[in-house]
């Protein structure tokens, strides 16, 4: 007779391949009204954040009462950032005086400070590995 030995089973193998997921609950507060809309962008690497026109997930959200709520299910573990705007003219895009600053409220994950330009990646990204993460965002 002969035997073939197999050093793991197969729900050990398939165990071993399963990839960490939890969900993120992100309030966005200080809007100064419900017009228009909320950009969402969550960025899952530096290089995704720096590029201008992409994103992870991105989403058009409403104001309610001044806040957006959102939660994001089976999101894989790692390191994100998330911005957002609030398109109060409906326009598509954030706008900005003749100066260049910005005339529509924005936010950073972190609540990371942009100067000048948006954060770097550093300070406005965070690790996510937990089964539940709630994150505030405060826009002005």
């Amino acid at each position: 007779m002969f035997f073939l030995q197999v050093p793991e089973t197969v729900s050990q193998l398939k165990n071993s391949n399963l990839v960490e997921r939890g969900t993120i609950n992100i309030k966005i507060s200080g809007f100064e009204n419900d017009l228009g809309d909320c950009w969402f962008a969550l960025d899952n690497s530096k290089e995704v954040y720096e590029s201008k026109g992409s994103v992870f997930i991105g989403k058009i959200l409403p104001i309610i009462n001044r806040s957006v709520y959102i939660k994001l299910d089976s999101l894989e573990y790692g390191e994100y950032a998330i911005r957002v705007f609030h398109d109060e003219n409906s326009n598509g895009k954030l706008d900005f005086n003749f100066l260049g600053i910005p005339t529509e409220d924005y936010g950073y994950s972190n609540n990371a400070s942009a100067w000048f330009g948006p954060p770097r990646w550093e300070k406005a990204s965070f690790i996510f590995n937990q089964s539940e993460m709630q994150v505030e965002i405060s826009v002005d």
